[in-house]
């Protein structure tokens, strides 16, 4: 029978599987509003078999990306298809498999760090210290567990974040089950690298594991600020002991990083470190909460960073490793002028001069109205009962107006996303953090 091609290739939806905090299951981190199911409503099986993600890959295939693919879809009509997030998931070589490829585990927020950027949602100390709130409880349990037993064989990729994946006792219990089906399986584990043990060695030992730490600064008082709880030099001890351990399996090892107004000042030195230890560096932008994004510096402030970041990065080229961190490094000075050219192109000026109401009005207006789109009645309707929770959320008017301004500043998909994809209380928490200063 002959098949016709598809317009868009997109293997996260037809082999990729995610897994929230929440229970929500979907199929990447870039389509936030098509749930494809629950748990422990819905078992992994009838979501992978369901009608949700048939029609989702339908939508792609057709072109339409109607499924909730909002920020691929802007992408493509922007002419900018390499750079839309279905790209991402091109790792995954299917070889037309009926079964899962890549599963990406985010099951649980337990984290012993409180960072600036985070929230509740990721971080259990933050729900409890900074949020004051009740902990979430993971629906995760060993029945998940058993039930991935079916699928553990045929992945390739499988990816644990957290929180803190270390700390996550469902973790090892899924890790204990891949020694014995697909020993060989790639591993990828994104940590905070303030956690390590003889437990985490062995199992580091016994599996493939591909290793990514987050580390925003090399500044003792800049770094311990930004990842609250953690110590710079116990960090830095256990990525040499990572390091190696990538090292002698022929993998190199990855830092994220996280580029805010914090911090920008100390990612020249971050990217001498990595070069000269032959680690990747992965820098990236914040959106969300609005005092670490760019999006909230004006002009003048974002030309000087721009002009630092130009001048402190060292352009030798020697192998491929610091030339790959000197091209992820551009990137981040190209987005950087990229919010330049928007904030100089869209009129979000004298926002502070604004009152209260004229920027509900101004929310409003870019979340419903987007793209000259009209959403139906039902979503209209579950926009402004969201807003009205998260205006009723913050009493004092100045915290109120600086949370009302950072949602503004930031990009409508992203919006939207966030809308689609969270429980309204951990949105109530985003939209509160927004006008934190830290």
């Amino acid at each position: 029978m002959f098949l016709r091609k598809p317009k868009y290739n997109c293997k996260a939806a037809e082999y990729s599987l995610l897994f929230q905090p929440s229970g929500e299951i979907l199929s990447c981190h870039y389509n936030r509003g098509n749930i494809l199911g629950v748990y422990p409503q819905n078992s992994i099986s009838e979501i992978w078999q369901g009608k949700k993600r048939k029609r989702l890959i339908k939508s792609i295939h057709s072109g339409k990306f109607n499924e909730g693919c909002y920020s691929c879809k802007l992408a493509i009509e922007e002419g900018l298809v390499h750079g839309a997030g279905f790209n991402k998931y091109n790792y995954i070589n299917a070889e037309n498999s009926k079964n899962p490829i890549s599963m990406e585990f985010q099951l649980d927020n337990i984290c012993n760090l409180e960072c600036i950027m985070c929230s509740g949602e990721y971080s259990s100390q933050i729900r409890k210290n900074r949020e004051k709130a009740e902990p979430y409880i993971s629906p995760y349990d060993d029945s998940f567990v058993n039930q991935l037993e079916r699928f553990i064989p045929f992945l390739k990729h499988a990816a644990f974040t957290g929180g803190e994946p270390f700390l996550f006792e469902i973790y090892y219990k899924i890790w204990d089950k891949i020694k014995i089906l697909n020993p060989n399986l790639e591993i990828y584990v994104s940590t905070n690298g303030t956690v390590l043990n003889e437990r985490i060695k062995e199992y580091l030992e016994d599996l493939n594991f591909n290793i990514t730490i987050s580390i925003d600064s090399l500044d003792k008082t800049n770094y311990e600020k930004i990842r609250k709880n953690a110590v710079l030099e116990k960090t830095l001890e256990n990525v040499d002991y990572f390091n190696n351990y990538l090292n002698a399996k022929n993998k190199s090892l990855n830092i994220k990083c996280l580029v805010i107004p914090q911090n920008y000042k100390d990612i020249p030195d971050l990217i001498d470190y990595c070069n000269n230890n032959g680690i990747n560096l992965i820098p990236k932008t914040v959106i969300l909460p609005a005092f670490a994004s760019f999006e909230r510096s004006d002009n003048n402030e974002l030309e000087n960073i721009i002009k630092l970041l130009k001048t402190g990065i060292k352009l030798t080229e020697t192998n491929d490793i610091i030339n790959n961190n000197n091209n992820r490094f551009q990137e981040i000075i190209d987005q950087i002028q990229s919010v330049l050219l928007q904030k100089s192109n869209i009129d979000y000026t004298n926002l502070e001069d604004k009152s209260i109401d004229e920027l509900k009005t101004i929310l409003e207006c870019k979340l419903i109205g987007v793209r000259n789109t009209v959403p139906d009645t039902k979503t209209v309707s579950f926009y402004k009962e969201s807003l009205l929770l998260l205006y009723n959320s913050i009493e004092e008017e100045a915290k109120l107006k600086s949370s009302l301004i950072g949602f503004i500043q930031a990009p409508p998909e992203i919006l939207i996303g966030e809308f689609s994809r969270l429980e309204i209380r951990k949105l109530i928490e985003r939209f509160r953090q927004s006008s934190a200063n830290f």
